[in-house]
């Protein structure tokens, strides 16, 4: 067991994770942002992996109202922190134990959180398109217990052993959505353009200050950071979600959302995004974006009966589309995986630069496929 970021072993690791983020290439420092890389012939002979247990959705038993969370306790944070890779180490399959210090990212903007059906859900708080104008997000009790806790966690243990994931928001067009409500957002974007612009704009300056804040306080790693996501990538990073970009064509996404995608990304060196299958018609906008790293979910529901339920586009409908972007990038998918779907990604992608992770319903039988196969 690799216990943490010190042991000999970690470096390999680090090693595979670089190779991962340049498609797969061996190719030497020094690594620039803007490059893109072409698949690698002979790179890593598989994925990075790693699949858990599928298990429906529970509720929550105390449905509430999310509050700034208190001072975080050094020595507490500590024991846990030693307690746990003592015992579990650095790696989860192919990916790093992170430690995640973030808060929900719709507070930034003003929503409320609420706690309930086993997940977050943000409450619309839209009044207009100029509310954000004079709101210095660095006074919100949100952003002072986001930056002390992070400070506090990262003075309280050996820095240098532990990955401390950067923060994951909601990217532009979500932000808006979480303010607005789904319906509200696409008749905005048809009956005031401009004005729906405007509160983009802010939305991008919050998400790019607050993450940038973060991220000047965590330990780097190799000349890199770690992402929400458990990759550790070349530089510093931030992860945002898109999920709401399903609902607009790509003429008009590029006209009015794209441009703060581009933005946010050029502020940092390695940004991450999480998107959705069902958005696949902004595929090849997002995968000209340079120095952006994408992960895509193909969306299934694990019922309570003890059955998935499959939404929106699967695996077979994606392979063109996947195919193209490898092209270009590397790229990580997460669903609901069967032995017959994970073939179809490893017979039909470049392994190296690939990243498997999700649930099925044997995970060691699908970690035995990959291994023999």
């Amino acid at each position: 067991m690799i216990r943490d970021l010190c042991d000999p072993g970690a470096k390999d690791v680090l090693a595979r994770h670089g190779r991962y983020w340049r498609n797969g290439q061996f190719t030497p420092e020094p690594w620039h942002p803007t490059a893109t890389f072409a698949p690698a012939g002979g790179g890593d002979s598989r994925p990075l992996f790693q699949l858990s247990r599928a298990a429906p959705m529970v509720d929550t038993p105390d449905p509430h109202t999310l509050q700034p969370p208190p001072l975080l306790d050094g020595k507490t944070f500590r024991e846990r922190v030693e307690r746990d890779y003592d015992t579990h180490g650095l790696l989860d399959g192919d990916y790093f134990r992170v430690l995640g210090t973030g808060i929900a990212s719709e507070v930034f903007v003003g929503c409320q959180i609420k706690v309930r059906g086993g997940t977050h859900w943000a409450e619309n708080c839209f009044t207009d398109f100029r509310q954000l104008d004079n709101v210095n997000v660095r006074d919100t009790i949100w952003y002072r217990r986001l930056i002390d806790n992070t400070r506090r966690a990262v003075d309280s243990v050996e820095a240098d052993r532990y990955p401390f994931g950067c923060c994951a928001f909601r990217g532009p067009v979500d932000m808006v959505e979480a303010m607005m409500g789904g319906a509200a957002m696409c008749e905005a974007a048809v009956d005031d353009p401009e004005g729906l612009k405007h509160l983009l704009a802010r939305i991008t300056d919050i998400i790019i200050d607050v993450g940038q804040a973060h991220a000047a306080l965590l330990p780097p790693c190799a000349g890199g950071s770690f992402n929400s996501y458990r990759i550790w990538t070349p530089g510093r990073t931030v992860t945002f979600t898109l999920d709401g970009a399903c609902l607009f064509s790509p003429a008009h996404y590029e006209q009015l959302f794209l441009p703060f995608d581009q933005r946010l990304c050029e502020a940092f060196e390695t940004p991450f995004v999480h998107l959705h299958a069902a958005a696949r018609q902004h595929f090849q906008a997002w995968t000209e974006i340079p120095s952006l790293g994408l992960q895509c979910v193909i969306d299934q529901a694990f019922l309570p009966e003890g059955h998935n339920q499959p939404i929106g586009p699967q695996i077979p409908d994606l392979m063109e589309a996947f195919s193209h972007i490898r092209q270009q990038k590397s790229l990580m998918l997460y669903g609901y995986w069967t032995e017959a779907w994970l073939r179809a990604v490893l017979e039909g992608l470049p392994v190296s630069g690939c990243a498997i992770t999700g649930m099925t319903e044997d995970p060691e039988s699908l970690h035995r496929a990959l291994l023999t196969d």
